[in-house]
């Protein structure tokens, strides 16, 4: 057990290790300065593991997550992936961009960093056997999300922009908001197959696949 571990700023290293049924709980693994994100996560493999915590400025490369557990919602902000394989049960899941509390200036510089690191990515993240019980993947360009087709569907922001969203279904409208507002050209939405809504979910990105704006 790694209890209420708090770990600050950039740079900073970790990784080279293989954790098994461990629990990490409470704490913080954050940077609020570095929009090169030198708090780098790397080479890293969870299994059957149960994490928490604050996740803010964090550059993870090649790591692997199955089965992992949590007592709240897991809220990544203004971090960057490249080569994260997320495989098994996972938690609700919030991939957002830096939080909203920073100042405006600081929220770029993240932002602009991201499209930097992106830039010479091939794929960010491989969810194609995640089992979600929620997600939302914003803070990721979706054309670098390896994905299941049949439950996970990749919007495109030009289509949902000239899309008649009366035409659809109020969970659908905020699905197309999503996209609208993506700082990404397209962005992944998820069908949580863990979650009571799943065929609901579904039904409504179906809509959206039928009309053309999402894949």
């Amino acid at each position: 057990m790694f209890p209420h571990t708090k770990l600050i700023g950039s740079p900073r290293s970790l990784g080279g290790a293989d954790l098994v049924r461990c629990t990490v709980q409470g704490g913080a693994l954050a940077q609020y300065e570095d929009p090169e994100f030198g708090l780098r996560v790397h080479d890293l493999s969870l299994r059957d593991c149960r994490a928490g915590g604050v996740l803010h400025g964090v550059q993870f490369s090649d790591v692997s997550v199955h089965n992992l557990a949590s007592g709240h919602r897991l809220l990544p902000s203004a971090c960057v992936f490249r080569h994260v394989t997320l495989s098994g049960r996972i938690p609700q899941l919030m991939v957002r961009p830096a939080h909203y509390s920073l100042p405006e200036a600081v929220e770029e510089a993240f932002r602009d960093g991201a499209e930097r690191f992106y830039a010479a990515v091939d794929w960010a993240l491989d969810i194609t056997a995640a089992k979600f019980s929620d997600a939302e993947f914003s803070g990721i360009p979706g054309h670098l999300v390896r994905r299941d087709p049949q439950t996970q569907f990749l919007l495109h922001r030009d289509r949902a922009e000239t899309a008649d969203s009366q035409a659809f279904s109020p969970r659908a409208r905020s699905y197309l908001t999503k996209a609208r507002t993506s700082p990404y050209p397209t962005v992944v939405v998820v069908a949580p197959t863990r979650s009571k809504y799943f065929k609901d979910v579904l039904k409504d990105l179906e809509s959206l696949r039928a009309a053309g704006i999402a894949e």
